[in-house]
């Protein structure tokens, strides 16, 4: 097993309200052939009160080419990653150059070398460091990150693992495109970095409220590529997401999660905390629907959602964040941490607070 040992999140310095969003979405796509009416709803249906953006809101009213945006991307994902790291390493008291492998998740930006090396310069990573970019993952990558470290310590019980989560969501905004799932997004996406260092089993770990990981999961459906994902274009990344997605996790994620719980022996019912990335109000409710959750089950996942949006992988290690910072806590305790991604996949943790 391993344990997740600490969490440090940052957001870069740009706060919006749903309300100063909707006004600028409305602004932009008003020569659109959408029902604008209609569709501005969203905003106030979404449960999301403010989100954190890498940009001033005047610079997305105005055309970017890709190479422009990507280059924000790379420059605001290295600030926020940095702080991250400098954050869980101080608060867990283990130096950078203690860390043995570093797995880098993110989907909203491109960068070779991977922002990974970067941080190697930037926060005094040792050279003989192991280094794993994931990308492609989008929602998912948040779980899948802290997955692939812990089955990586497995093998590596003396081990120390850094997953830094890192998406800028707003920065694939594409100002032509006036399609609806353009302007959806609009209404949800958020940016946000994450940095969680994971200990082997023969590694003492670091004092303080932590996750021992106990199992991990992963599936992908097949004949559902098309439910979530980019559509590669000249002027970058235009977003992709199917309606159903809350479908999809009343009709399938229940079943993979009710198949994990009993390769251990478990049900939904020996669960004491439900960590979910949050998609999204719907999705949300999906949850609560196919696995019978109180409304105090998915607490930790809404008040994230209500202050951050969705902040694609990013987005879980908040949740985890404050559940291990928040007044209920209690060792002891089975947590379930899961989210779902392009592919279309679900990544899941079993984990015990300790």
């Amino acid at each position: 097993m391993s344990t997740l040992a600490g969490i440090a999140t940052t957001v870069p310095p740009h706060r919006v309200t749903q309300d100063d969003a909707r006004e600028l979405a409305e602004g932009l796509f008003a020569g659109s052939r959408l029902d604008l009416y209609r569709l501005a709803s969203l905003f106030g249906h979404t449960e999301i009160a403010s989100r954190y953006i890498s940009a001033p809101l005047s610079w997305f009213a105005e055309p970017h080419a890709f190479a422009d945006r990507n280059r924000r991307y790379v420059e605001s994902a290295l600030d926020l990653s940095t702080e991250a790291v400098k954050g869980v390493c101080a608060a867990t008291e283990v130096p950078p150059e203690r860390i043995d492998h570093i797995f880098f998740v993110s989907t909203t930006g491109l960068s070779t070398p991977s922002l990974d090396a970067h941080l190697l310069n930037r926060v005094g990573l040792r050279e003989s460091i192991r280094r794993t970019p994931i990308w492609g993952l989008g929602c998912a990558g948040g779980v899948g990150g802290l997955a692939r470290a812990h089955d990586w310590l497995l093998g590596h019980p003396r081990g120390v693992a850094l997953v830094v989560v890192v998406e800028l969501c707003s920065l694939t905004f594409l100002k032509d495109d006036l399609s609806k799932s353009n302007f959806v997004a609009t209404a949800l996406f958020g940016d946000g970095c994450g940095a969680a260092l994971l200990v082997g089993d023969e590694v003492e770990a670091p004092q303080g409220r932590s996750l021992r990981v106990e199992a991990t999961e992963a599936v992908t459906w097949r004949d559902s590529l098309d439910v979530m994902g980019w559509e590669v274009r000249d002027d970058g990344l235009k977003v992709q997401f199917s309606k159903n997605i809350p479908d999809i996790v009343r009709q399938r994620a229940r079943c993979s999660i009710d198949a994990f719980l009993k390769a251990h022996s478990l049900t939904t019912g020996d669960l004491d905390a439900f960590l979910a990335h949050p998609g999204g109000a719907k999705v949300i409710a999906a949850y609560a629907e196919a696995l019978g959750l109180p409304d105090a089950a998915l607490a930790h996942t809404r008040a994230v959602l209500r202050d951050y949006g969705n902040m694609s992988s990013a987005t879980v290690f908040f949740v985890l964040k404050r559940y291990l910072e928040s007044a209920g806590y209690r060792p002891g305790e089975r947590v379930l941490s899961c989210a779902l991604g392009p592919g279309f996949s679900s990544e899941m943790i079993l984990a015990r607070s300790t």
